[in-house]
């Protein structure tokens, strides 16, 4: 009986040490661990579908992965190294002033009319600051042969609001507008240099036919009863004008890229382009030529702006601009 016992015990202890091994043994790459159970960043292209996206960092300087909307993970263009640049400074935009020796612009005396300054390029402008100080209403003829007669040259109109009378604001304007010319090469003439001048119309625009000027440039400001009119428009003559009708084409492409582009620096608001045979200082041209009105007086905001140099300056600038598309596509008349 005892023997009997001894052999169950030692089969069990058999059966015993055959389990544990069969329990130990296995393939220790195959894992029983469920993806899912692991963290999850967030839906990730570059991993395969059913894998497990890593275990957040134990370090506790790297931020938790696992809030997905506090930290997206960004593109690979946004990890990349950036590009470092060597430039020390950045370059200057194209309308920067130019580099190397500048044309120099000569004063102008007081109180001159006529008065020239040469250029570089062959063209020639006449920059005609309208009015003067004081008017004379002696009367000449609008044009050519006519025997409708109108005031030799008036004294303008002026602010409404404190601001400076139009005759010196056109002379202001028309001074930036002649050195911006010079600097880019244009030989200038100015029908006037101050305001105590007496110098008409018609004398105004025989300066420019002259010198047979490639762009004839009367400088005026608008006033107008209703005090909310604004804008900036230019006059030049119809087709059908007795005295110089057959200049109409060039005046008019003259005057579009002259508001074109006032308008363009300005931002101020296109009041259009006016045919009209009424004024002497154009009916008495023989040059493209355009009666500019920068802005109406008689109204609040826009007199603000014209009394203001920079804003002035910028009316210049695009007179400029207009100038130089205008003339670069014909020839200079005087070479």
């Amino acid at each position: 009986m005892k023997r009997v016992i001894r052999l169950v015990l030692s089969s069990l202890c058999a059966a015993a040490v055959m389990l544990g091994a069969a329990g130990c043994s296995g393939d220790p790459k195959v894992s029983t661990a469920e993806p899912a159970t692991l963290p999850v960043i967030g839906p990730d292209s570059s991993l395969p579908t059913g894998t497990a996206a890593p275990s957040p960092s134990a370090d506790p300087t790297v931020p938790d992965t696992t809030k997905a909307t506090e930290a997206p993970v960004p593109s690979t263009e946004e990890t990349s190294a950036p590009t470092i640049s060597t430039a020390a400074e950045p370059t200057e935009p194209s309308t920067a002033q130019p580099t190397g020796p500048q044309p120099s612009v000569p004063d102008v005396p007081a109180d001159v009319t006529n008065f020239r300054t040469e250029g570089t390029n062959g063209y020639v402008i006449v920059i005609d600051p309208g009015h003067q100080a004081k008017g004379n209403n002696a009367q000449e003829p609008v044009g050519p042969g006519a025997s409708e007669t109108k005031a030799k040259v008036s004294s303008g109109t002026a602010s409404r609001f404190g601001g400076r009378a139009e005759y010196q604001v056109n002379l202001e304007v028309a001074l930036k507008l002649r050195e911006e010319l010079i600097k880019r090469g244009y030989t200038v003439i100015m029908t006037r240099t101050g305001h105590n001048v007496d110098i008409s119309n018609i004398e105004r625009a025989e300066i420019a036919n002259g010198v047979n000027a490639d762009a004839f440039l009367r400088i005026h400001c608008n006033g107008n009863d209703n005090a909310s009119v604004q804008g900036i428009s230019i006059y030049y003559q119809t087709p059908g004008n007795p005295y110089n009708g057959a200049l109409h084409d060039e005046a008019k492409a003259l005057n579009k890229c002259l508001l074109d582009h006032m308008v363009a620096r300005t931002g101020g608001r296109n009041a259009g382009l006016v045919e009209s045979d009424a004024y002497s200082g154009i009916n008495w041209c023989k040059v493209p030529a355009g009666l500019i009105e920068m802005g109406f007086m008689t109204n609040q905001e826009e007199d603000a702006k014209l009394q203001d140099s920079a804003y002035q300056m910028l009316l210049a600038l695009g007179m400029a601009d207009g100038v130089d598309e205008f003339l670069s596509t014909r020839a200079p008349k005087n070479r």
